[in-house]
C-alpha cells in the first residue's frame, strides 16, 4: 500500500531536521526527499513557517503517544508500581536508540527555534503540559495507592520531573562523553525513587 504524500512529507521533514538542523530544511529539499513536487508540499503547508510547525506537532505527538501508552496501560503484575511505569514512559523521551536520537534531535532543533518563534512555541507549550500532566497524574495515582511520600506534590514534582528529563535530553545529545546513556538512565531512575516507590 502506497504511504500518503503527507507522510512522506513528515518522514522527510524529520530526516533532514536531524542530520541537517532547521537551518537544512527548505520546501524543495522536503518535495525532494519524499519524491513530491513542491506543489504537493504547498499543498499541505503554504510555507516553511507552516511546515516547521506541522513537523514539530507531528514529533511531539509521536513522542507523547508513546509515553502515554505505557503511563496509562493497565497494572500488568500484582508487584508492579506507578513509579517503575512512569519511569519507563519518561525513558521515550530520552536518545537511548537510533529511533528516539532522532525525535530528540529534531525535538531539540524546534525547542531552540521556539525561544523566538511563536507558532513553534505554541507546540512546545502544548508538548510540555501534556507531558507535565502525564507525570503528575501518575504521582495522583501513586499517592492514592501509598506509593509515593504523603508530602510530595504531584504538580510540583512534575513540572521537576519534566525539566529534568528536558535536561538530559540535551547533555545526551550535546555531551555524551560526560553523560553516558547508563548515567542519565540511573539519575532520572534515582531521582524518581525520591518521590516513588520503584
Amino acid at each position: 500500500m502506497p504511504v500518503p504524500a503527507r507522510q512522506r512529507l513528515l518522514d522527510a521533514l524529520v530526516n533532514l531536521t536531524a542530520s541537517q538542523g532547521l537551518d537544512g530544511v527548505s520546501i524543495r529539499e522536503v518535495a525532494a526527499a519524499a519524491g513530491v513536487s513542491i506543489g504537493t508540499v504547498q499543498y499541505h503547508c503554504h510555507n516553511k513557517d507552516q511546515m516547521l510547525v506541522m513537523a514539530f506537532e507531528h514529533i511531539a505527538a509521536r513522542i507523547m503517544d508513546r509515553t502515554a501508552s505505557i503511563a496509562s496501560a493497565p497494572i500488568s503484575t500484582p508487584d508492579e508500581k506507578i513509579g517503575s511505569r512512569l519511569n519507563r514512559a519518561l525513558l521515550e523521551l530520552l536518545p537511548l536508540d537510533e529511533v528516539r536520537r532522532t525525535e530528540s534531535r529534531v525535538y531539540l532543533a524546534f525547542a531552540a527555534r521556539a525561544a523566538v518563534v511563536p507558532s513553534l512555541a505554541k507546540v512546545q507549550h502544548t508538548f510540555l503540559t501534556e507531558l507535565r500532566d502525564q507525570c503528575a497524574a501518575a504521582l495522583q495515582a501513586a499517592r492514592q495507592a501509598g506509593e509515593t511520600r504523603s508530602d510530595v506534590d504531584p504538580d510540583q514534582a512534575a513540572a521537576g520531573i519534566a525539566a529534568l528529563v528536558d535536561g538530559l535530553l540535551v547533555h545526551l545529545l550535546t555531551d555524551p562523553t560526560g553523560l553516558p546513556e547508563e548515567e542519565a538512565v540511573e539519575v532520572l531512575r534515582a531521582h524518581l525513587s525520591t518521590l516513588l516507590v520503584l
